[in-house]
């Protein structure tokens, strides 16, 4: 099962201390590269600016491309 994720749900998985379901639910997360840069950015509290610093293996980052208006 391919998993794809949101800031939102890591930040608060971190915050209360349960990052470690996703691992456990689904082996790997894929998050697109602008959820690894909302993740790190200044108005992110520190503990998830930290943890982004140092993503974990299990956490794939990966650039989207945005198809064009032909292709949809």
């Amino acid at each position: 099962m391919i998993v794809v994720s949101d800031t939102s749900p890591i930040c608060y998985l971190l915050l209360i201390g349960e990052i470690e379901l996703l691992p456990q639910l689904y082996g790997q997360v894929l998050i697109p590269r602008i959820v690894q840069q909302e993740l790190s950015n200044a108005r992110s509290p520190v503990s998830v600016q930290n943890w982004s610093n140092c993503l974990p293996e299990w956490l794939v980052v990966q650039t989207l491309e945005i198809p064009s208006n032909n292709e949809i």
